[in-house]
């Protein structure tokens, strides 16, 4: 197991979260916490890289491919059932509100993106190849489970399996770009490519990975870290300037460098601390759980705590912010772990 590679799990699912707080702190003003969104991009990369890892040259068969993929379904469903089941519930909390309170949500309930339509799409898990819907973070969820099934119908079924991982990372680039010179047909593709495209380069990394020498120094992995970071953070507008396609090149080799760093010096210790490792072991959790806490959050402050907004940014004192950024973090922390050891380590196949 790679446990510098899993607190970069932890470190980005974070990210996220702080992303969709939007608290007026100098946290949330950062370049970085505002283009967090491109994260996401290095989770699809990283899974490439893993499940490769984990599976190359052991789905061989279509028994192996369903065992495969029913591992993928029983780590990714359950939690997003459950998280979809609380923003249902939401959406007829606003039904409630709307008829007894003076409450006036952002958007009406069951109405624009969380519809009937959406519902049915989330609970095939395909709502992410259209865009977003209920627990918005989730769209990243659908694309992934699909690409994990296009990875090992490809494993089993072709011998040249790089030369296809090249093939989709060139068809999501042709989409990329067509989608930008106006194509609105292939707009509800970049979903789906942006996981595709992100998910088998990071294949290809592993591939890489297993060709290059091990053991290297700290240097060029903290210096490709920090290049990730710098990069996340001048990409403004990242969806019309193609961060999204240069940016998983940059984090395939943050991952290549610090999967072959050697493991007796100090940025690989700092890495493989146990709770940054813990934190990456509940990302999931993180990702899926926060979006909830922040909407009940945000709503709480506005109606109940009368806090102003402007431009979606709620409005707080200096270290008022900082202090309900932090209990912010540590709720989701604790409901990620309750999460991970009391639901999703259930559904878990240990085979």
């Amino acid at each position: 197991m790679f446990f510098s590679l899993e607190t970069f799990r932890g470190i980005f699912a974070l990210t996220i979260v702080l992303h969709h707080l939007k608290i007026n702190t100098f946290i949330h003003q950062s370049n970085y916490i505002q283009n967090g969104g491109l994260v996401v991009d290095f989770f699809f990369v990283l899974s490439g890289f893993i499940i490769s890892y984990n599976y190359s040259g052991k789905i061989n068969t279509k028994q192996e491919v369903i065992d495969f993929q029913k591992k993928r379904f029983y780590r990714l469903y359950p939690l997003h059932i459950l998280t979809l089941f609380v923003f249902v519930l939401i959406e007829f909390l606003k039904l409630f509100a709307l008829n007894y309170t003076n409450f006036q949500p952002t958007y009406m309930p069951f109405e624009s993106f969380n519809n009937l339509f959406s519902l049915i799409s989330n609970f095939f898990l395909i709502h992410g190849w259209y865009g977003w819907s209920y627990n918005l973070p989730s769209w990243s969820i659908s694309t992934e489970f699909y690409t994990y099934l296009i990875f090992a119908l490809i494993l089993c079924n072709f011998v040249n399996k790089k030369i296809l991982f090249y093939l989709l990372i060139i068809l999501s680039l042709i989409i990329f770009l067509l989608e930008h010179h106006g194509f609105e047909l292939l707009t509800k593709f970049v979903y789906p490519a942006r996981c595709l495209y992100s998910f088998f380069i990071g294949s290809i990394s592993y591939y890489l990975f297993k060709s290059t020498k091990k053991n290297i120094s700290y240097k060029l992995p903290l210096i490709f870290f920090l290049l990730s970071l710098v990069f996340i953070s001048i990409s403004h507008n990242f969806a019309t300037n193609y961060s999204y396609i240069i940016a998983p090149i940059i984090f395939a080799f943050t991952i290549i460098f610090t999967a072959q760093m050697s493991h007796d010096n100090f940025y690989y210790k700092i890495l493989s601390n146990k709770f940054f490792v813990y934190l990456g072991s509940i990302s999931y959790g993180i990702y899926m759980i926060h979006f909830a806490v922040v909407w009940f959050f945000r709503q709480t402050s506005r109606f109940y705590f009368n806090i102003d907004e402007k431009n979606n940014i709620l409005i707080f004192g200096n270290y008022e912010g900082i202090l309900v950024t932090i209990f912010i973090l540590t709720v989701v922390i604790i409901l990620s772990h309750i999460s991970l050891n009391y639901f999703e380590n259930r559904f878990r196949i240990k085979k």
